[in-house]
């Protein structure tokens, strides 16, 4: 009989092994034109402190594949690193286990999956912003950090099929993509994708950004359907006292962050300029 034990391990140890080569070999399919010739021979480098090397080496260091300082920023990146490649082991390494146990729910795999991306894409952006002491973005890249961070959460804890689904964890999926979809709709995938002022690089990340969060939007509804009907209940949307409370609470939510739900109109246009604000000022895309 196959032991599959090890399968869980493996497949979340190949996860955080295999995706920075693969975004390294798309880098350099965008940009292979930008790239530069290195002489390994001659080439200098005065911006190394090499503690690392200690009496190895000092002063204006030789050809290195890698440098790193001794400066709180190469700690900072360090730890992000290592809790990121953790959390990736770890997912990857339930959501095989709930497979083997036939317990997965995979529309909630399908959307972890698709969240990679995402996740991936803010923890370069965290090293880069670290690295080039650049913070311009930070609050604006944290803010979208945390809630798919929040999102990714449920979605886990729903990929367990002995998990119940309820209105509020599906809601607060719904409600996170759905601001995820408005902000980049009238910020860098309007203009990237649907004007094609983009470049290619561009495109796949929006992209890459949007149809998660259109799949963020749709499935876990279609899942909180199919739930209600398998649970036999017969009473239509409207008329469930429940989900309205739900939603009240989560409406409540976002009028406490807020100070007032503004009219849809008003808010896509206070959203057109601040991310046009934002955009103008990002250096780094």
């Amino acid at each position: 009989m196959f032991d599959g034990t090890w399968l869980p391990t493996a497949c979340g140890s190949l996860a955080p092994a295999l995706i920075p080569p693969a975004h390294m070999v798309i880098l350099w399919y965008f940009w292979e034109n930008y790239s530069r010739y290195v002489d390994r021979h001659f080439c200098t480098c005065s911006c190394w402190d090499t503690v690392f090397k200690g009496p190895y080496e000092s002063g204006v260091a030789a050809y290195k594949h890698m440098y790193f300082n001794a400066t709180p920023n190469s700690f900072k990146m360090w730890i992000l690193t290592v809790f990121a490649v953790i959390a990736l082991y770890e997912c990857i390494k339930r959501l095989i286990a709930l497979i083997l146990q036939q317990r997965v729910r995979y529309s909630m795999l399908v959307l972890f999956l698709l969240s990679i991306f995402s996740h991936y894409y803010a923890w370069w952006a965290y090293i880069n912003y670290y690295n080039d002491d650049y913070y311009n973005q930070w609050n604006h890249q944290l803010f979208f950090t945390i809630t798919e961070l929040f999102s990714t959460v449920l979605v886990m804890h729903l990929a367990s099929a002995t998990n119940v689904v309820k209105p509020k964890k599906v809601f607060c999926i719904v409600g996170i993509a759905l601001l995820h979809i408005l902000a980049g709709s009238f910020d860098q995938f309007f203009i990237n994708v649907v004007r094609g002022e983009g470049a290619a690089h561009q495109v796949v990340r929006d992209i890459g950004f949007m149809l998660p969060d259109l799949l963020h939007l749709f499935i876990p509804l279609w899942l909180l359907r199919k739930a209600r009907n398998e649970s036999f209940s017969t009473r239509p949307f409207y008329r469930d006292r429940k989900l309205h409370r739900d939603i009240r609470i989560l409406l409540g939510a976002y009028e406490e962050i807020h100070g007032k739900i503004k009219p849809a109109q008003d808010a896509a246009l206070m959203l057109l300029n601040h991310y046009r604000m934002l955009a103008n000022s990002n250096v780094h895309n």
